[in-house]
């Protein structure tokens, strides 16, 4: 028996036009995690401010948005999505107001926070409401949605930074906030207006697990804030204030088990967790996200430092990272409708990243550009599956209630792998000179080793087929 599908009676033009509001939405989410960073000089010239208040106000956007992920998506599964992606779009909105109003730090970082808070439910819900509107059975439209979603995901990655540099030269850093209530109010008018307000039958609420949601809230912020503090400063994993915040976090994340055990409703719902596919999808999403992260952050430093490329040339290089996102992706998405089996999709995808990625270990200061295009196509090629084919499989490998849940938990272990690894990267590069090696190395090392990893849990999946039934999770435990 296929999933549901809740939006069946919609007509085409309304599913058409509520989908692009809804990769709107998402795309606004994911754009401001990316934009600040051009305009950072700026706003600190302006506005002022020490170096812990510019890390600060990097990190307050990727705690909030990152710890409200769960939480949004398992309360969807619970009350329905459209309300509570409205709200989060008016939370958005209200932090973007916030920050582009801004006179101080602080303030601009509470800003931030805001804007964070409810980027979770853009990003999230977003996403879900999209799997809604077009489930497998409508195979056609899947295709065309993962493909748009993909080159949301690379414009709002790539793209984040040259809006930020765009805005703050022609106009003003502001602009980097302000242009999201244009966007965001029409975007969430034709949600308002146009998509019903739909949950799946006989779903109960349930009590509210506020001790769960604490225990999340804290242990992720922590944990996250440890990982930021290593990745953007120079203290090392041994530091005293690094290893106490992730210490604490692992701990309250540990007291969470027990927790959402006895919990009549748990926030993260112990069953799917125990269900050995998806915790392999998970832990494959994690180190996918962590393998592709070096290439596109760390070789525009060896062009511009090393080679003495421009940021326009060295944007311009990295062109076969994207087109390899895209064509991979789709040719994912494609292979897996059409097939309808997920597995051997995503292990080529591992595959062909951690090959690209090892080639690195040979970059030299006179490494053809060719060569170094050819090394990033194989890379982009290999992530596409884990961009369109990852997500595919974890909302088909659980059950229709529990979809909202398991999109946000395939999207906060990506960003946990990111985060991760950059703090990782930033151990392996070594000091402040950029040199060819280094680079070269920390591509090499991450992008292998983590590419390697994340084969070796997809192995441990069962194969995950589009269109039919998903087992129990009694069935798919190990």
């Amino acid at each position: 028996m296929t999933p549901p599908d809740l939006y069946g009676d919609l007509p085409s033009r309304s599913r058409n036009l509520i989908t692009y509001a809804l990769l709107a939405c998402a795309f606004l989410g994911m754009l401001d995690g990316t934009v600040v960073g051009t305009a950072l000089p700026r706003i600190v010239e302006q506005v002022g401010g020490s170096g812990a208040w510019y890390v600060w106000l990097v990190t307050a956007y990727l705690l909030t948005s990152s710890i409200s992920v769960p939480i949004y998506g398992r309360f969807s599964d619970l009350h329905g999505r459209r309300r509570l992606l409205l709200s989060g779009v008016a939370i958005f909105l209200a932090g973007s107001l916030a920050c582009g109003l801004a006179t101080s730090m602080p303030f601009l970082i509470a800003g931030r926070a805001l804007q964070g808070l409810g980027a979770g439910a853009l990003l999230t819900l977003g996403m879900a409401l999209v799997r809604d509107l077009h489930p497998p059975s409508r195979t056609g439209g899947l295709i065309r949605m993962q493909t748009l979603m993909a080159a949301m995901m690379i414009v709002g990655m790539i793209g984040g930074p040259l809006v930020g540099g765009l805005l703050t030269d022609h106009a003003s850093w502001r602009w980097a906030f302000l242009v999201n209530l244009p966007i965001g109010t029409v975007a969430a008018a034709a949600v308002a207006v146009l998509l019903p307000d739909r949950r799946l039958p006989g779903v109960s609420a349930g009590r509210l697990d506020a001790a769960g949601i604490a225990l999340l809230t804290g242990g992720l912020s922590l944990v996250l804030a440890g990982l930021s503090i290593k990745g953007n400063t120079s203290r090392t994993w041994d530091d005293p204030l690094v290893l106490a915040t992730l210490l604490a976090g692992l701990a309250l994340l540990a007291a969470l088990v027990p927790v959402e055990r006895r919990a009549a409703t748990p926030v993260l719902p112990p069953h799917l967790l125990r269900t050995r596919t998806y915790a392999a999808l998970l832990t494959g999403g994690f180190f996918f996200q962590l393998a592709a992260l070096p290439a596109g952050v760390f070789l525009p430093l060896y062009l511009q430092h090393v080679r003495g490329h421009s940021a326009t040339v060295s944007g311009l290089l990295l062109l076969p990272l994207l087109v390899g996102m895209v064509v991979g992706n789709r040719a994912t998405a494609g292979l897996i409708l059409r097939s309808g089996h997920t597995k051997p999709a995503l292990l080529t995808g591992a595959a062909l990243l951690a090959a690209g990625s090892a080639a690195f270990f040979t970059l030299g200061q006179d490494t053809s550009p060719a060569l170094t295009g050819a090394w990033l196509l194989l890379i982009g090629l290999g992530t596409g599956p884990a961009m369109g084919g990852l997500t595919i499989a974890t909302q088909n490998s659980v059950p229709h209630a529990d979809m909202g849940t398991a999109t946000a938990g395939s999207m906060l272990t990506k960003q946990l792998g990111g985060t991760f690894g950059l703090a990782c990267a930033q151990s392996l590069i070594g000091g402040t000179r950029i040199t060819a090696a280094g680079v070269g190395g920390t591509i090499g090392w991450l992008g292998t080793v983590a590419g390697l990893l994340a084969l070796a849990a997809l192995l441990t999946m069962r194969d995950v087929t589009v269109g039919h039934r998903t087992p129990s999770p009694a069935t798919t435990s190990s």
